[in-house]
């Protein structure tokens, strides 16, 4: 390898390492960017759509040493729309802490894991949010609507 070639690797090398020690690594989220669909409805059951749009929202993998903020919903649910809402404030809070945040439609699952956390933490009723501590364990859960406050401390208590 030439002298001038190994100086360009090396540069590029240490640009790319500067870069990287930039990102935290434990600030890779699953659902990112939530937003609320354009368009939702808070008053009409009219509405036929989920109502959060989140880049990699099929990753619902649940992270070993990672808190988690689950957030199950449907389609067309007043309910589920009015607490999505909430969940994008509560996401725009904590998005730069170390959580994870998962949303998955029941009527949708989008893949085998997103199934098995149906089956494991959702008790039939809409919304449902859950959160995960660190350890894997569910230390909160509450089915139906829930005041954005209350959704916060819970999560701030596994973000700490």
């Amino acid at each position: 390898m030439s002298t001038k070639l190994q100086k360009s690797t090396l540069v590029l090398t240490t640009i790319l390492m500067a870069i990287a020690s930039l990102v935290p690594i434990s600030r890779v989220l699953a659902a990112e960017n939530l937003t609320l669909r354009k368009g939702v409805s808070f008053v009409d059951d009219k509405d036929s759509g989920f109502p959060i749009i989140a880049d990699k929202m099929e990753d619902t993998t649940i992270d070993s040493g990672k808190p988690a903020l689950l957030f199950f919903g449907a389609s067309g649910d007043l309910n589920t729309n009015r607490q999505a809402k909430r969940l994008i404030s509560v996401y725009n809070h904590f998005k730069a802490k170390n959580i994870k945040f998962i949303v998955i439609d029941v009527d949708h699952s989008p893949n085998a894991q997103a199934t098995e956390l149906i089956k494991k933490h959702y008790k039939g009723y809409i919304p449902c949010q859950v959160v995960i501590d660190s350890t894997g364990n569910s230390v909160w859960s509450k089915s139906g609507e829930a005041a954005e406050g209350e959704v916060s401390k819970e999560v701030e208590q596994v973000t700490k």
